[in-house]
């Protein structure tokens, strides 16, 4: 059995080679993008994230699927895998990972818009990433219910009508689609931790609520700010965290260490 609520600071692929195989339900990675530059945080104590590859792509693709292979092994049978990407590599890795997983064995690629960002004039403005979800084989436990999302006011008007569309069981509210609107993070978030790639509890929340139950346990071996482990500790999951990073695993750490406050689990706006 896995020990549960673990978090390891190293190469997580030296962590992958000792965990038993099949006892996770979900692993949810945020890895680096190949973006090709270091981030840095804007906080009172510097935040280094690098991002820069020694033989360009291919060196970045043959690291990032040696260690997603060993992901692969730990996951239950019915388990899923989710890694979170943008545009500079994210239909490089996918064609990898039709390979590790098995093309029939992909189910989404969610979008997640979040409109925030820089705008350009010299080409469509950049305001989306994409999260690539694959299960470990031809059966995987799926919640959208647990998801549903707000109709917007003419959707719910066209629902209530008898005339119009078809009606909803529950007209306030629908399953979800592939593309997911949810603001990042502004610099005020009570969120906020410091670490230059954060992501919002209420995303990870989506994917942990609608692909696990109460118990089971979520993975992420990329940690980072800690995000997924903290959604996960607040839905009443079972988690692992490892990054290679000290100061990602002092934050996470610490953010743990907070998530029995009284803060929301998230902020919506």
């Amino acid at each position: 059995m896995i020990e549960s609520n673990h978090i390891y600071m190293g190469d997580c692929l030296e962590w992958l080679q000792l965990l038993p195989q099949q006892e996770i339900r979900l692993i949810l990675i945020d890895p680096p993008f190949f973006t090709g530059q270091d981030q840095v945080s804007s906080g009172e104590s510097e935040i280094r994230y690098k991002d820069s590859w020694k033989g360009g792509l291919q060196a970045y693709l043959d690291w990032l699927i040696e260690r997603v292979s060993a992901m692969r092994e730990l996951l239950l049978p019915d388990g899923s895998f989710v890694i979170h990407l943008d545009w500079h590599a994210v239909h490089s890795v996918k064609v990898e990972l039709d390979k590790v997983f098995g093309s029939g064995n992909f189910q989404n690629e969610i979008i997640w818009y979040y409109q925030t960002g820089g705008a350009t004039q010299r080409r469509f403005s950049r305001k989306h990433d994409s999260l690539l979800w694959y299960t470990r084989s031809n059966a995987w436990k799926f919640y959208p219910e647990r998801i549903r999302v707000h109709r917007a006011p003419k959707a719910l008007e066209r629902a209530q009508n008898q005339k119009g569309a078809r009606v909803a069981a529950d007209a306030h509210d629908k399953l979800p689609g592939d593309v997911i609107f949810i603001p990042s993070l502004n610099p005020m978030s009570r969120e906020r931790c410091g670490y230059p790639t954060q992501k919002p509890l209420e995303l990870a929340s989506l994917f942990i609520e609608s692909m696990t139950d109460p118990e089971e346990m979520v993975a992420d071996f990329f940690c980072g700010s800690g995000t997924t482990a903290v959604a996960a500790a607040q839905l009443g999951r079972k988690w692992l965290a490892s990054d290679i990073s000290p100061d990602a695993v002092r934050i996470t750490r610490q953010r743990l260490s907070e998530a029995q406050s009284s803060l929301p689990l998230f902020e919506k706006v």
